[in-house]
């Protein structure tokens, strides 16, 4: 049986067309505290307000990747990403121009004690609030309406990564067994990228096709975790195949409570598996992947992502 649950799919991340335009991304960090959820509120000494923690991405990083950095650079604290929270779009100066700017947050877990904070340039105090007092606390209502957003959400009960693999050498180009057909150049420059995103979102469980360019899309992560990728035959090309009721139970073994898992599979395949899965996706460039997160009161909250 695949996931069953009401299906809230996300906009993909935007392509953006003036290249003026700054990307930012960032988080509402969260603890349960004795009294409830508690928010991480940063003070910038240079603005003298309170917000939350956010920051621009570097030349080619990945908007979550971004956000994880940032948060952690900016609170010394560690977190993995959530469902996503919204986009905020204002303006701002940049080399005596006016430009848009697009901020991507996300819910931000706290993975451990709270560790030390170090004063610094850009932010010089933090400060653990309730909600309630988080809201009154913050300087933009932008941010309180990102902070509501959080509010709403409901706990989530387990996360998939769904990938297709990166760009392999072509079929033509290649003699051997189409199985054992490597990624390309490219593509293993977009697999090792993929560790930050993957990282960025806690993954702990990594499953694959047991075609070689499934495997080496996810082999630097799991040599970063110094986990086991466990192999799955029936989600590759060759195993859906010969057997496509293969796909049948893998909601079960992939939507698993309290963990977060990546799956790589192939274009052909992914549809399939999608719904198998209980989502409803499109296709899939290579190295493109979804993020899904399964919410109590049986919904799935899931964005689409281009090749790291």
């Amino acid at each position: 049986m695949g996931a069953a649950g009401k299906r809230i799919p996300l906009p993909k991340v935007e392509i953006v067309r003036n290249p003026a335009t700054v990307i930012a991304a960032g988080g509402v960090v969260w603890r349960d505290g004795r009294d409830g959820r508690q928010i991480l509120l940063v003070h910038r000494p240079r603005y003298d307000d309170w917000s939350l923690p956010k920051g621009k991405l570097t030349p080619h990083e990945h908007v979550l990747s971004a956000a994880r950095r940032e948060i952690e650079e900016e609170t010394g604290q560690q977190v993995v990403l959530g469902p996503p929270l919204g986009i905020q779009r204002y303006d701002v100066r940049k080399n005596g121009s006016i430009v848009p700017k697009m901020v991507h947050y996300w819910s931000a877990a706290l993975t451990g004690p709270e560790r030390e904070f170090v004063p610094n340039d850009e932010v010089d105090k933090l400060e653990w609030l309730p909600l309630d007092k988080a809201r009154r606390r913050l300087s933009y209502p932008r941010d309180v309406e990102i902070l509501d957003a959080l509010d709403r959400l409901t706990p989530v009960l387990s996360t998939l990564v769904l990938v297709r693999h990166a760009e392999a050498v072509k079929r033509k180009e290649w003699d051997g067994k189409d199985t054992n057909r490597p990624l390309t150049e490219a593509g293993q420059a977009s697999a090792e990228r993929l560790v930050d995103v993957l990282a960025a979102v806690g993954v702990n469980r990594i499953r694959s096709s047991d075609a070689e360019r499934c495997v080496a899309t996810i082999t630097p992560y799991a040599a970063e975790l110094g986990r086991q990728i466990h192999l799955h035959p029936e989600v590759s090309e060759r195993g859906y195949d010969a057997d496509p009721s293969g796909l049948k139970g893998m909601g079960a073994q992939i939507w698993k409570p309290g963990k977060i898992t990546v799956v790589c599979s192939h274009r052909p395949v992914l549809p399939a598996l999608s719904k198998e899965l209980g989502l409803k996706v499109g296709k899939f460039s290579p190295g493109a992947f979804l993020v899904a997160h399964r919410l109590e009161g049986d919904q799935l909250v899931y964005e689409r992502f281009r090749a790291p």
